[in-house]
């Protein structure tokens, strides 16, 4: 036993020898103890720095823009799906809407750059004015691209409905769901308008490029102007006409008051994108992501089937009641604006992408 003993220590001994012979294993001893001791604390802190992390990833408030007022189809879509995520996210997650484009002082353009940069967290915004950093959007706006909301409804449910959404996140956004402000119908105040011809020498307001061209198309005199300036521009006789929405623009902005002759055509349709900035959403965990989704499109939904169309419906028999005279042109005089317009659809195909006009026009197809 007592050898045992003796070699055990002298066993140790001669480590401990080695290790004062050899500083080289001493030092990694040492250090190892060292990194073990660093590791111990990096992993302590770390688990708490996440937790801290993911304590303070929300916000006290979410911006959300859009151009119109609250109490417009559109708006009430925006006001909705922020009543909705403070309610699906036990009010973890608060959604202010700030209307009227207030955020980026009334330049509705500026609206997608801002929250592509992050400086604005959500958007509720037309397709038309999404189309300058993201050009797939003007497939909405290709001359008599659709029948009708069935249409519409066919395209945002299809793969070219996705490829737009998609196209959001190369410009830094998720987008999260469709609403709608409507097909874009044409007034003016100097006579109906059934045939190209009918618009010839007109001066109409229009916001975009693509407008540009197809009213140039059709004889008319394209004016690019701030909707601010509409109304009292349509009062002076500064223009003749302009185009949007019944529901979204035309009634809750009384246009009725400045406009006696209305085209029901639904030569342009105006999709709602509601999206959020990338980094925003990468800030939430996937329930509250979860809980966002459902309640983006829960408000979307009620805000095209509860408000945008079943106000459309009494819409025109509004406008009526107000003095409007209105033309609904037969098939035989759209197919003649179909054609008058064909090379801007032609042109304006190179925009938007070939793959992404195709994917709409065979979900157009499949639906009729």
């Amino acid at each position: 036993m007592r050898e045992k003993r003796h070699f055990a220590a002298r066993g140790r001994f001669q480590k401990y020898q080695r290790e004062v012979d050899c500083p080289a294993i001493a030092g990694r001893k040492a250090m190892k103890k060292v990194l073990c001791g660093i590791l111990a604390l990096a992993l302590l802190f770390g688990v708490a720095g996440i937790e801290a992390a993911s304590a303070a990833a929300l916000k006290n408030e979410y911006k959300l823009t859009m151009n119109v007022s609250t109490d417009t189809a559109w708006g009430k879509g925006g006001v909705k799906f922020a009543e909705l995520v403070k309610e699906y996210t036990g009010g973890k997650v608060n959604v202010k809407v700030y209307p009227n484009a207030q955020l980026v002082g009334g330049d509705q353009m500026r609206q997608a750059e801002m929250v592509s940069s992050g400086a604005i967290d959500f958007m509720l915004n037309s397709t038309i004015n999404i189309a300058p950093i993201i050009p797939e959007c003007n497939a909405f706006s290709l001359p008599f691209m659709f029948p009708s909301y069935e249409a519409v409804d066919a395209v945002t449910g299809s793969a070219g409905g996705e490829m737009v959404l998609k196209a959001l996140e190369k410009h830094n956004m998720v987008g999260l769901g469709w609403g709608e402000n409507g097909f874009r119908e044409l007034t003016n105040n100097v006579r109906p308008v059934a045939h190209p011809d009918d618009l010839k020498g007109l001066k109409i307001r229009v916001v975009t490029p693509i407008y540009v061209d197809i009213m140039r198309a059709l004889g008319a005199n394209a004016i690019a102007m701030n909707w601010g300036e509409v109304f009292t521009a349509l009062q002076q006789g500064v223009i003749d006409g302009q185009e949007n929405p019944i529901v979204g623009i035309i009634i809750p902005n009384k246009i009725y008051e400045v406009q006696k002759y209305l085209t029901n055509w639904h030569y342009s349709y105006d999709a709602l994108i509601l999206a959020v900035n990338k980094q925003i959403w990468a800030g939430f965990d996937p329930e509250i992501q979860e809980q966002i989704k459902k309640a983006a499109k829960d408000a979307m939904r009620w805000q095209i089937y509860d408000v945008s169309r079943v106000g459309l419906k009494d819409g025109i028999e509004f406008l009526k009641s107000k003095g409007m005279v209105i033309t609904d042109p037969t098939p035989e005089q759209l197919a003649a604006f179909r054609e008058r317009t064909k090379a801007v659809y032609d042109k304006w195909v190179q925009n938007v992408g070939p793959d992404v006009v195709k994917a709409f026009e065979e979900a157009v197809a499949s639906y009729k």
